[in-house]
């Protein structure tokens, strides 16, 4: 049994409409929590004219009018003066206007949204749903002053890996829950692995350090010129990588395609997948990966995926920049198929084991029912 219909669960995020995997975890999310009697409404910033994710039509949506006007103006001066002198009442108004029931939750998938809607009159409604390693937070002063503030004083905070959990009780956070990611879709037969590709996907940002998987590729392709990379998505470095990939002479062995809803295809094709990022908090491209039965390549950064991947296991750790290491193990996988496929075949039955989302929701709608208890 979900809750009551009259209390109503918000996730206020800052996008629905980029196709990241922060947004897939959003709507699956809202979905489940729908179909267990929940009342959700997801409050967003930016709304775009893509959908990759299919949401219910029983889930409303509403946007946030001021951060609809940041994302068409983000130079304008005045709407920064503006920001920076009313914002916190905008917010108020606008929470108001989504708010239905006196019992309510809202579940910020940002640090910033948290920080903000704490300075209204929800502040004793709010849950902090993090999806950034609390590192990469506290890198501003300013915010991991008010992190160390605000966050021991929330109703709850949910972190996605073991290490999180650690980090945020050691800054007086006791109100902490792990609960990870689930995966997205469940393929009825895994991939054959026979495929001379190896796939990646997520944005061009700094924090996927695409220049580093193209080095690695680099070595990757001088001892196994057959095989392909394939890079699904898109972002703000794009144009870097692709010039990297054409200095490089690789233009043949790397296509970059765009980000697609039908992401499963490419999933089903591929051999192995390799994520290069620099941090992480626990990456859903890598459980999908596993679920597929495909074996990963990861930098074993801080915290995500040494709790996602078993190391020698079902995948490959590399040590955080090594691309020759990276090189390496791809090219281990590559040129033994048995070793591949048993690594594939052991990453499923972990998966279904640890992030299935039965399992996974069940634990949101027990944590939401009794949260007031």
């Amino acid at each position: 049994m979900g809750l009551k219909k009259e209390k109503q669960i918000v996730l206020y995020a800052p996008s629905v409409h980029a196709g990241g995997g922060t947004e897939r975890v959003l709507i699956n999310l809202a979905n489940s929590l729908i179909d267990r009697g929940f009342n959700v409404t997801i409050a967003i910033d930016v709304i775009g004219d893509k959908n990759f994710h299919t949401i219910s039509d029983r889930v409303t949506i509403r946007q946030f009018w001021f951060g609809r006007l940041e994302n068409l103006y983000p130079k304008s001066i005045i709407l920064k003066m503006i920001n920076r002198l009313l914002r916190t009442l905008f917010l108020e108004l606008f929470l108001r206007t989504v708010i239905e029931s006196k019992e309510r939750l809202i579940i910020c998938f940002s640090t910033s949204l948290t920080l903000q809607c704490f300075k209204t009159s929800f502040n004793k409604d709010i849950i902090a749903y993090e999806h950034w390693p609390y590192w990469i937070n506290s890198r501003y002063p300013k915010q991991g002053r008010s992190i160390k503030r605000i966050y021991p004083k929330l109703k709850l905070i949910v972190v996605l890996t073991n290490y999180e959990k650690v980090v945020h009780n050691e800054i007086g956070c006791n109100n902490v829950e792990v609960i990870p990611n689930a995966y997205s879709f469940l393929p009825e037969k895994p991939a054959a692995l026979e495929n001379k590709i190896v796939l990646s996907v997520g944005h061009f940002n700094a924090q996927k350090r695409r220049d580093l998987l193209v080095d690695a590729w680099q070595h990757v392709h001088i001892k196994n010129p057959d095989w392909k990379l394939i890079i699904v998505g898109d972002g703000p470095q794009k144009l870097e990588t692709v010039h990297q990939i054409e200095s490089m002479n690789l233009n043949h062995s790397i296509e970059i395609l765009p980000p697609t809803s039908d992401i499963e295809l490419y999933y089903h094709k591929s051999s192995i997948f390799v994520l290069s990022s620099e941090y992480e908090a626990l990456p859903l491209v890598l459980l999908e990966a596993k679920v597929f039965g495909i074996p990963c390549v990861s930098f074993d950064v801080k915290s995500g995926p040494n709790e996602v991947l078993q190391d020698k296991k079902d995948g490959y750790l590399v040590n955080f920049p090594n691309t020759v290491e990276m090189a390496n193990k791809i090219n281990a996988l590559i040129e033994n198929e048995s070793m591949r496929k048993e690594f594939g075949q052991e990453g499923r039955k972990d998966a279904l084991k640890r992030f299935d989302p039965q399992l996974i929701y069940d634990r949101w709608n027990k944590l939401l029912n009794n949260i007031n208890k």
